[in-house]
């Protein structure tokens, strides 16, 4: 399954090679189809009166992990995920929930069994936790300071693909409602996996799943 890159969409975002320390953020990146149905829903927000840009400064996606790290440590943080992405095939999961995060002001789209000791979690968000966690661990060896605390530890971690944030909490209330009554879930599938930066746009790298399983060991370091 190909994997194409997002380009960049706004040259006026974060420069990496000026800056002293970035964040950067390993995602599970989801197929063509998913993405269009995703930036549906976008659209649909928009259309509710919320001002977003036309298109995203990045891909629709899951966050996986982040690690704080110098700009030239980008190519390494590819590395780790390319070496993972190799290890894995794609992920089916439906994604049927909107929900929000209060304090963030964040709206979002996930799968059933989103929150981390919710029950009813379904073979495709298994596969997603064991995905989120072999990312963690990835990260952490090589000695990369978390950059987002136990939002990205495995026993806190949410999957969701947000939509919008820092809208005041009635607004949000609102949004989440709206949206509520008119979605239609997801048949998603999770492609592969993806490196961002906060404060930039585009994508740093991508690499498709290639494995003919998902989770087989990775290999020795």
């Amino acid at each position: 399954m190909s994997l194409e890159p997002w380009p960049p969409t706004d040259a006026r975002r974060l420069d990496v090679t000026r800056a002293r320390a970035i964040t950067a953020v390993v995602c599970a990146a989801f197929d063509e189809a998913t993405d269009r149905a995703i930036l549906a829903v976008r659209d649909a927000v928009i259309g509710l009166g919320l001002p977003l840009p036309a298109r995203p400064p990045h891909r629709p996606h899951l966050t996986l992990a982040a690690a704080r790290i110098e700009p030239w440590q980008l190519a390494d943080v590819a590395a780790v995920a390319d070496e993972v992405a190799a290890n894995w095939s794609p992920i089916r999961l439906v994604l049927n929930e909107v929900g929000r995060f209060g304090r963030a002001g964040a709206l979002w789209v996930g799968p059933d069994g989103s929150t981390p000791h919710g029950g009813g979690a379904t073979d495709g968000v298994a596969a997603l936790r064991r995905l989120q966690r072999a990312v963690d661990s990835a990260l952490v060896y090589p000695g990369w300071p978390p950059a987002f605390a136990e939002r990205s530890a495995p026993h806190g971690w949410v999957p969701h693909c947000t939509l919008a944030t820092r809208l005041h909490p009635a607004r949000l209330r609102e949004l989440q409602s709206a949206v509520q009554a008119v979605y239609r879930p997801i048949d998603a599938v999770v492609a592969g996996l993806a490196v961002i930066v906060v404060g930039g746009s585009g994508d740093v790298a991508v690499s498709a799943f290639t494995s003919a399983t998902s989770g087989s060991a990775p290999p020795e370091r």
